[in-house]
């Protein structure tokens, strides 16, 4: 946390607030994103961030000079990136039940949910419909696993394309902060992808997502060239960073092997 000292009226006084992603509260993640919505993120509206965070009031702000009011619109630059902690970890809906989301840098998402996600992340900001955000935050979001429902990490229950539709009713109704902060945080995720797997994110893209397949063509030239998931619903449903650090591996073997048969000639 960052404190932040000054004086008022000749008295020392002192606030705190939140210095990077891992300091924000769910509650401040929801109020940064309908901050965003509300304001596209203005310089003139980080104020309202200010007073809810720091606890600054319009009083104290105004009595500030103009050097010291920049020096407070700095407290907030760190949130200018995307996160990649999981801000929201979970949220009930109207019924009471819990939907889990799918963990810090998407660790307990699957690689069947990735493909999905995806899917949807890129219709979405094609054609801005809300359907498809709607359906990002129903795949990343898993209804919390019952004592006799198949669990897998982080308590979730087990994807399942068959009942993609009836939890995208069941989600639809969230607000809309809810949604896009989903898809904010999905995308800060996927930013720090490529610095974990180089090779298969390796400037300029020419991975086959890049070159007219999807991540689906991806899974699916996988399990036909190995067996080591074994068949493509067990792809589907092993862990995204197994299968990315596979992959990774795949196409830096590639390269390897590629170079050496350069330099044989």
């Amino acid at each position: 946390m960052h404190t932040v000292k000054f004086t008022i009226d000749g008295q020392p006084a002192q606030l705190t607030g939140p210095n990077t992603w891992e300091e924000v509260t769910p509650k401040q993640w929801l109020q940064w994103v309908r901050w965003q919505m509300g304001f596209g993120g203005a310089d003139s509206a980080i104020f309202l961030l200010l007073q809810l965070w720091y606890g600054f009031t319009p009083a104290m702000i105004r009595r500030f000079s103009e050097d010291q009011k920049v020096q407070l619109l700095a407290l907030l630059d760190w949130s200018n990136s995307r996160p990649s902690r999981w801000m929201l970890p979970n949220f009930r809906t109207r019924l009471g039940r819990q939907y889990v989301g799918p963990g810090d840098q998407l660790q307990h998402l699957s690689f069947g949910e990735f493909i999905f996600a995806e899917a949807a992340r890129s219709r979405y900001l094609d054609t801005n419909i809300r359907a498809d955000l709607v359906e990002l935050t129903a795949v990343l979001y898993r209804a919390s696993a019952w004592p006799w429902q198949k669990k897998i990490d982080g308590a979730r229950t087990a994807f399942d394309r068959s009942t993609l539709d009836s939890a995208c009713k069941a989600l639809d109704k969230l607000p809309d902060a809810i949604h896009q902060a989903t898809l904010i945080n999905y995308l800060g995720c996927v930013d720090v992808l490529p610095t974990q797997f180089p090779n298969l994110f390796e400037p300029p893209k020419k991975t086959s997502t890049e070159s007219g397949g999807t991540w689906l063509d991806v899974g699916l030239n996988l399990a036909r060239q190995s067996s080591v998931f074994g068949t493509y619903h067990q792809l589907e449903s092993t862990n995204l960073y197994l299968v990315l650090s596979t992959l990774d591996t795949m196409q830096r073997e590639a390269k390897e092997l590629e170079a050496k048969a350069q330099q044989s000639q």
